[in-house]
């Protein structure tokens, strides 16, 4: 059965490289909106762990509003065996997989849903290596593109029940909120943070909280609202007891199973439009 991965896009202004010097503080010509539609509706060809990647959006009727669809492949060489005219001789032949995705570029969503496939590869470091490629060939200033898996909070909160008592730390890392609310008890967070990374030229923050007897307690308005910000794709949480990790978002990404009967797998465009719908229905509940 397929699966599909959730990633959130943060988009921020660089703070590192050449075309970022002397910025004081410009935004990009292009909205966030208008970047990632540029970015999706195009062919891009890049290179990810020593592979040639395709990226091919569907055909323009396929696109719903803010939701783009495509797909990412690369190439795959084995040995076959030829046919019986050349006595069944072994031959060099390629071919493709691929993993189709769902894009929603509204400016309060701005998220990739990732269909999981061994045969591809890591769906996160893959859109690294795509957005990379694509800023590369813009030669402008272009935005900062952070990615990071949607996970369940609700994982979290049975872990620090359970272990109650021993939890030594409770880290967190805060990607920017581009699309995400950031909630009232992160407010004062939110202001010394962006002080802190303008000063630093830093694009990502890191908070930790610890307590070496192992009771600290995940409770509160402030952790509430982290765990909230991060399960939306804002960043990643960790809880800690000693060197043991208890719990990670890393490890409890949302996961979207879906009928093989659904996917395009011929590319139809009704089969894109369809797949494309269900799973942005499955995903906002």
């Amino acid at each position: 059965m397929p699966k599909f991965e959730a990633i959130r896009l943060s988009l921020s202004v660089p703070t590192i490289g050449n075309l970022a010097k002397d910025r004081k503080d410009r935004e990009p010509k292009l909205s966030r909106q208008e970047f990632l539609l540029e970015a999706f509706s195009r062919r891009i060809d890049f290179f990810y762990a020593g592979s040639l990647y395709h990226y091919v959006p569907g055909p323009k009727e396929t696109q719903i509003v803010s939701i783009i669809s495509g797909f990412i492949g690369k190439s795959v060489s084995e040995t076959v065996a030829s046919g019986p005219d050349e006595l069944f001789a072994q031959t060099r032949t390629k071919r493709y997989k691929a993993s189709f995705i769902s894009v929603d570029i509204a400016p309060d969503k701005q998220i990739i849903l990732f269909e999981k496939r061994s045969d591809v590869g890591n769906s996160r470091n893959i859109l690294d290596q795509l957005f990379a490629q694509f800023i590369r060939e813009r030669r402008s200033l272009s935005w900062h593109v952070d990615l990071e898996f949607m996970s369940r909070a609700v994982d979290f909160w049975k872990l620090a029940k359970k272990h109650e008592g021993n939890i030594t730390e409770i880290s967190f890392e805060f990607l920017p909120p581009n699309g995400l609310k950031a909630e009232m008890a992160l407010d004062k967070l939110k202001q010394v943070d962006r002080v802190a990374k303008q000063t630093t030229n830093a694009e990502i923050s890191e908070y930790s909280l610890k307590n070496k007897a192992g009771q600290l307690r995940p409770q509160g308005r402030f952790i509430s609202d982290a765990i909230d910000y991060i399960e939306k794709g804002g960043g990643k949480a960790t809880m800690k007891n000693g060197r043991h990790t208890i719990y990670s978002s890393h490890d409890e990404r949302v996961i979207i199973p879906s009928p093989e009967t659904l996917m395009p797998r011929q590319a139809e465009p009704t089969k894109i439009m369809g797949i494309a719908d269900w799973l942005w229905k499955k995903l906002n509940g």
